[in-house]
């Protein structure tokens, strides 16, 4: 689904158990609850864009808990 690119317009996905917030028209992310702003190296303009964009840091960032919780 194409993202509407006005003010105010955002989206929160869940990816990996992780939840990400993304203003739309930005080329950053970040993980909720957190303050560690992601760099998404483009402009999403669909849903899908967005999940592709995040799909990695989501997984890097399940393997970090993953790893800081078995060790």
């Amino acid at each position: 689904m194409k993202l509407l690119m006005q003010p105010k317009c955002y989206t929160d996905v869940c990816l990996h158990g992780k939840w990400f917030h993304h203003d739309h028209g930005g080329t950053s992310a970040y993980m909720l609850g957190s303050r560690v702003v992601f760099d998404l190296g483009m402009m999403p303009t669909t849903d899908e864009e967005l999940e592709a964009c995040l799909e990695p840091i989501a997984k890097v960032q399940q393997e970090h808990d993953y790893y800081v919780n078995v060790h």
